[in-house]
Parts: structure tokens; sequence; C-alpha cells
């Protein structure tokens, strides 16, 4: 996106363009939360905790947790690895669109330990997405 964007045109862009891989993949948004404000804290981001308490809840069943991009993560890992694992072993998988890599929690947990380099992670992919609908959903 370049310097040249403000943070509320990357986080418009972003919703856009997550909304859409959403409709496109027959995927229902349960709640949209957004890091504008919070960029560069070294603390446990208000959304990483609002998240869990809605999925600890069993009414509000989530089977996939979706990110524009790890990038946003990394900066955060000290601070919020251990509550990103946990929300994330809760779903079941995350994705990140950007880099097109879905990961269950053992396998971000070995991302953010550093296993980047590590041929699971090579050419910006881990692994391919379920295709099934129904799982995905």
């Amino acid at each position: 996106m370049g310097d040249s964007w403000t943070p509320v045109q990357r986080i418009v862009h972003q919703d856009k363009v997550l909304f859409d891989y959403c409709l496109s993949n027959n995927l229902n948004v349960l709640k949209r939360f957004s890091d504008l404000g919070y960029l560069g804290s070294p603390f446990q981001r208000p959304e990483l905790l609002q998240i869990r308490k809605i999925i600890e809840k069993p009414k509000n069943k989530a089977d996939l947790l979706l990110f524009y991009s790890i990038a946003g993560l990394r900066t955060e890992m000290k601070s919020n690895a251990k509550l990103v694992l946990e929300v994330v072993e809760i779903i079941g998988k995350v994705h990140f669109y950007r880099e097109e890599m879905t990961l269950d929690s053992k396998r971000l947990e070995l991302y953010m330990k550093g296993a980047a380099s590590s041929e699971l992670f090579n050419h910006g992919q881990a692994f391919i997405p379920s295709t099934d609908k129904k799982e995905e959903a």
C-alpha cells in the first residue's frame, strides 16, 4: 500500500478486501475487529481480549480467524503471542489473506517461535486452505 496511505485508508482497504474474501468463500462474519489506534503498542490488544471473550461462549462458534496479513502480528508477537495462540486454539485455525496461509495453533506457534525460515513456510505458503466449504465456513 505504500507510505502514502493513511492508517484509516489502510483499514478501509483491508476491510473491503476481507469482506470480499468472506463473501466469495461463503464465510459469515461473526464480528469485525480493527487495531486502528493501537499500532506499536506493547500491551495486549483489547480486540484480541474481546475476541477471546466472545468465542469462549458456546453460542459464538467460529471456525476461522481471518487477518489481512501476518505482518501485523509480527510486531506484536512478544506482548500478544500467548493471547493470539489461545484464540487460535479455541477457533481451530487462522488464515492470513495476503500471505495465503492457513495455520492451526501448533503451526502458528512454530511460526511465532521463528520457524518461518523452515521448509514449512517457504515461498510465502504454509498450508493450502481446505476446499471443503462446510469445514471452512
